[in-house]
């Protein structure tokens, strides 16, 4: 189903960044296995030409937030405790919050980016998106209802990480799902569980009437190139071959190896390529640690288990993961905001397992 919230107007990317350029540099790809009762497990590939600098958030209920610089911001306490990776220290971009929903961004663009109607809203950066959302929903139904009640605006922070081109899935515990995307001013939601993959541009539902080329499919003809549409394809089969998993560590496993399969080799294209070099050199002078960015990679995965309450992070640097488990986690008011910066480089710390006795007070 296809539920059309908005309409919005935009923000341009930024003059020394072609569309063409930025969707080939900000590659990434979501997963949700959904179809095993018990085993609800998400997945996203970071796909950037350097870390941007993640730090690993855990924020309590009771948080007052601010949804926008402007008089007309949307203003509320937070609901629902969370843990989220932030993009440069200021970016929330990925997590998932103690009720089992969990939500990602990606880049994306299709025409401006300010919604244009729900005018009488309060107004929602970008910057504020998945926060407002694991804030204070436990589903992705009410957290679409939510949608209603704010203006969406897309906006550009001065980071080394586009903070004003993206759309949103959304998967809780019950294995729905929803990918929201704004088109010419207009915020489109397709919501329907079986909605398990996100990439990037094309619309999601140019996406899946390519994907339906490739029904049924065999090993020949699956798509094997970097692209949105190919990656689209070659994790929806993925996806959807995954048999049932026997234990947690499994069904994680599984999940790991169709995401895997959509990830871009370290310095992947050539790093001498003329479009990579114009979104590298673009945003790089935004970069607080050059020396770490190696050229177009996937620099990190994320993976969420609904089910178990779990949230780990995988590092291009590391042969393996750590972790958090959200069950170990005080959540309660009054607790402070906790976190753990320069999250990628855990692997130099000698870091492994989970990782949560590391966070500290902001």
């Amino acid at each position: 189903m296809k539920t059309q919230l908005s309409t919005l107007s935009a923000v341009a990317i930024g003059a020394a960044l072609g569309i063409t350029a930025m969707g080939s540099a900000s590659a990434c790809t979501r997963a949700f296995l959904n179809t095993y009762p018990g085993y609800m497990v998400s997945a996203r590939n970071l796909d950037f030409f350097g870390p941007v600098d993640p730090s690993l958030v855990i924020t309590p209920q009771g948080i007052e937030h601010t949804g926008s610089e402007g008089a007309q911001a949307k203003r509320w306490k937070t609901r629902y405790g969370s843990v989220v990776i932030y993009a440069d220290g200021v970016f929330p971009m990925d997590g998932i919050n103690e009720k089992g929903l969990a939500g990602h961004t990606q880049y994306y663009t299709n025409g401006r980016q300010v919604q244009q109607d729900n005018k009488d809203k309060p107004e929602l950066d970008s910057r504020a998106w998945l926060s407002y959302l694991l804030d204070n929903y436990a589903t992705v139904d009410e957290a679409l209802q939510g949608l209603k009640d704010v203006r969406l605006a897309a906006k550009k922070m001065p980071i080394d990480y586009a903070s004003d081109t993206k759309h949103i899935a959304l998967e809780d515990k019950s294995g729905d799902s929803a990918i929201i995307e704004i088109d010419h001013g207009k915020v489109n939601i397709y919501h329907n569980r079986d909605y398990r993959v996100m990439t990037n541009p094309p619309s999601y539902d140019r996406q899946l009437k390519n994907l339906a080329k490739f029904n049924p499919a065999d090993a020949e003809h699956i798509p094997g190139t970097q692209s949105a549409e190919d990656r689209f394809v070659r994790t929806s089969i993925g996806l959807k071959n995954i048999p049932q998993p026997d234990s947690k560590a499994q069904a994680q496993g599984f999940v790991l190896s169709v995401i895997n399969n959509a990830a871009f080799p370290i310095n992947y294209p050539d790093a001498s390529d003329p479009m990579v070099k114009a979104v590298t050199e673009s945003y790089e002078k935004y970069s607080k640690y050059p020396l770490e960015n190696k050229g177009i990679a996937t620099y990190w995965t994320t993976l969420a288990d609904l089910s178990n309450s779990e949230y780990h992070f995988k590092s291009v640097s590391a042969p393996s993961d750590v972790m958090v488990s959200l069950k170990e986690i005080n959540f309660a008011a009054g607790q402070p905001v906790k976190r753990i910066d320069h999250l990628q480089n855990y692997a130099e710390k000698g870091w492994q397992g989970d990782v949560l006795k590391y966070a500290s007070a902001s």
